[in-house]
């Protein structure tokens, strides 16, 4: 029974880790914007967002592939041979 307890006391008072604390040798000094820059590059940043979006093409306006419907006629004509095969012989 005394066993337990000393573990429990161990569990709630952990020997205290202590490192050294460094202080800083200087602070930064803040960087103050300009309201016109971030409006002028905001502006451009807009616009060449605004321009690359226009000129790539969107999935909607791509043109399907003369190869699609080649091999699309080709399926079908293969699935259509034995009807037309029996339209010929009578």
């Amino acid at each position: 029974m005394e066993n337990s307890v000393s573990v429990n006391q161990n569990m709630k008072n952990s020997a205290l880790n202590v490192g050294i604390l460094t202080p800083p040798n200087g602070f930064t000094k803040p960087v103050l914007y300009s309201h016109e820059q971030a409006s002028r590059d905001f502006s451009r940043l807009n616009q060449d967002i605004y321009t690359s979006m226009k000129n790539s093409e969107s999935i909607e306006k791509r043109k399907t592939p003369k190869s699609v419907f080649a091999f699309l006629g080709i399926g079908g004509l293969a699935l259509c041979y034995p009807f037309i095969k029996k339209l010929f012989k009578h």
